[in-house]
């Protein structure tokens, strides 16, 4: 897009980066970067001095109207990745805010969230959705309409997916389909893995500093990679970045089945690691990106920068006309203006009618798939059920009550994991709508209990 301008926030635990790009005819430019220290404790002190910061930088450099986008820590993020029926391609944010429980055991009032379809199978008639949750008390803070940052936000999302786009912005890196990102901070490893520019897979390890080696928390995390890749995986490309990088180079140079690539700036101009995640979310401003997460309502949206970017050239078509009048020309110009829109007007009325003729098929079809739906419904004795939950539920769980009724069942029990029950009964082919019917308390010996419902397909 030319003459927009755009600016990338990435806030950390002990820093925020910023990074101004603007574009024009001549291509993508890098007008300024900035890393503060972050100081404060408090998580209120701590909002404050980034809105400093960030009113500081956006003072220095004169941005008045620049579109921003925040990036926030993965590990205030929960990630789940979804297989969906590909019938609910179409309303896919309605569905899954219709069954948020069953992925988090949050509230829909106390979350923002937002997905992405990272693979779709056409034969086997599945979609697979990355879901990102956040709790709205960590973004809140950042969007008072009274405030400057909070008046001129358009986008938010996590350190991995900007990560992503940043490194889908320079093609040469890495060459394979397939790549790991490890990225290395003070306090964490953050590892993601990358398929055909999106991302598959996300991890965020705090580091223990006296439980280990740091050396081998990067093996060992790189090997569940190979795990989730399959044994078909040979040579698995890692790119290398962050601000501890240096020190596991020599680590991952010396194992031959791992091809290492450190990061390398020059086509950005950046001049460390550290500002990549916020170039990649100014990117979103300018372009369009492989990653395209918002965790931001669209209602709290600032406007977007369209408006701004049409004008200008509104303004640059009018400024020709006007030359071209000074040559006599102009009225024969204006008869050719007026005769493209009415062709494009009638592109795009052709096209709107397209539009509402597949919506009313679309239609017909979901009507006939739920006809045959009911007529497929069958009834699934106990038994079958009893023996199917006594193989899904893993050890380490108790149950002492279960329930069935003619619209399904409950299970109530105790767990390490609470949480960890949902994936797996969800999993069960006789089972569905399996949710959460009460808060997970925790016992005295520090166990989970829940009380679990679902119905039987």
């Amino acid at each position: 897009m030319y003459f927009q301008a755009s600016v990338g926030i990435d806030i950390e635990s002990n820093r925020v980066s910023l990074v101004y790009l603007k574009a024009s005819l001549k291509g993508l430019c890098l007008a300024a970067h900035a890393i503060y220290p972050l100081e404060k404790e408090d998580s209120e002190e701590k909002t404050a001095e980034i809105r400093k910061y960030v009113h500081e930088f956006l003072r220095k450099h004169r941005i008045s109207s620049a579109d921003i986008f925040l990036g926030i820590q993965r590990d205030l993020t929960i990630l789940r990745y979804i297989e969906l029926p590909l019938a609910v391609k179409e309303n896919l944010r309605g569905t899954l805010l219709y069954e948020m429980e069953k992925y988090v055991p949050l509230p829909v009032s106390e979350i923002y969230f937002d997905c992405q379809i990272i693979a779709e199978d056409k034969e086997a008639n599945k979609l697979t959705v990355l879901l990102i949750i956040v709790k709205k008390e960590f973004i809140d803070p950042y969007l008072d309409r009274d405030n400057r940052l909070g008046a001129g936000i358009s986008g938010i999302e996590i350190h991995s997916t900007a990560m992503v786009n940043y490194l889908s912005y320079k093609p040469k890196t890495p060459n394979a389909d397939t790549y790991a990102i490890v990225s290395l901070g003070s306090e964490h490893l953050e590892l993601s893995l990358v398929k055909k520019r999106l991302l598959h897979y996300s991890r965020h390890v705090k580091i223990d500093k006296k439980g280990g080696s740091l050396q081998r928390l990067v093996l060992e995390e790189l090997e569940l990679f190979r795990k989730t890749l399959g044994p078909e995986q040979g040579r698995l490309e890692v790119v290398l970045c962050g601000s501890d990088a240096d020190s596991v180079v020599e680590l991952l140079k010396a194992r031959e089945d791992i091809g290492l690539r450190l990061q390398e700036h020059s086509r950005t101009g950046i001049p460390s690691d550290v500002l990549a995640p916020a170039y990649g979310l100014a990117l979103k401003g300018i372009q369009k990106t492989p990653m395209d997460i918002n965790l931001l309502p669209i209602g709290l949206r600032k406007k977007s920068g369209k408006i701004r970017y049409y004008t200008k050239f509104v303004l640059a078509g009018l400024f020709i006309l006007s030359m071209l009048a000074w040559g006599g020309n102009s009225i024969l110009q204006q008869k050719r203006l007026s005769d493209n829109l009415d062709s494009e007007i009638k592109k795009l009325s052709a096209e709107v009618a397209n539009i509402n003729r597949t919506q009313a098929r679309l239609k017909e079809l979901e009507k006939k798939i739920d006809a045959i739906n009911a007529l497929r419904q069958r009834h699934v004795p106990v038994l079958t059920v009893l023996r199917d939950l006594s193989k899904e539920i893993p050890e380490g769980v108790w149950l002492d009550r279960l329930a069935f009724t003619d619209k399904g069942g409950e299970i109530e029990g105790y767990a390490d994991s609470a949480s960890a029950l949902i994936p797996l009964l969800t999993a069960s082919p006789l089972l569905k709508d399996v949710a959460f019917l009460s808060p997970i308390t925790k016992g005295k010996d520090g166990k989970e209990r829940f009380r679990i419902g679902f119905k039987v397909r």
